[in-house]
């Protein structure tokens, strides 16, 4: 996937040491990044490297998936027709990856975009999210377009610059990973969005 203009093509996680200063609501602060909930993006990724990452960055996560649930768990024969046209081979990752998925659904740490293409219910389920650093559920998704025209500062960006990018994705619905990864970021700071995973 190539990225949007004004976008970084996302990286792989990982920082040097455990603690850093993060901009909280309540200003910048020094965090223990073992506290901090990543966020994965990717189940194709995720698939291929659950069994590296440490059990307490997983036990922890969220997964923000841009697929359909059906697309790994059909029901019936059509929804697995359509599971087998798709170019990632869900219907082939193996039945761990499938259980830890269906664990995190149990814990309601989960969203697929598809079918809904809405991002004001992503916002509503990072919303009934706990954060770990502030003991406070996590803020809304920033869906203002004015927001992002006005007050996005493009210097503070970590994924993302082009601030139309990032409207013109979840206008759409669409999951563009730098997008995604910058409204994910700029709406709260503590969350860790995820790509792939690489050991800092």
């Amino acid at each position: 996937m190539m990225p949007e203009p004004g976008c970084f093509l996302a990286a792989a996680l990982g920082s040097t040491g455990r603690w850093q200063f993060i901009e909280t609501r309540g200003g910048p602060e020094m965090v223990d990044q073992d506290s901090r909930r990543y966020v994965f993006l990717s189940a194709s990724f995720l698939s291929r490297q659950y069994k590296s990452i440490p059990d307490n960055a997983l036990d922890n996560a969220i997964f923000f998936f841009g697929a359909k649930r059906s697309w790994l768990f059909p029901a019936n024969r059509e929804e697995m027709l359509e599971a087998r046209s798709q170019p990632t081979k869900y219907l082939e990752f193996d039945e761990n990856f499938k259980s830890l998925i269906l664990n995190k659904e149990k814990q309601s740490l989960v969203f697929w975009l598809l079918p809904d293409k809405s991002y004001g219910n992503v916002s509503k389920f990072i919303e009934a999210i706990t954060d770990p650093v502030s003991k406070e559920n996590y803020l809304p998704l920033i869906l203002d377009e004015n927001w992002w025209l006005t007050k996005f500062n493009a210097r503070d960006a970590k994924f993302c610059t082009d601030a139309q990018s990032v409207i013109n994705n979840f206008k759409r619905g669409e999951f563009n990973y730098d997008p995604v990864m910058e409204l994910l970021y700029q709406s709260n700071s503590t969350l860790v969005p995820t790509l792939y995973w690489a050991e800092s």
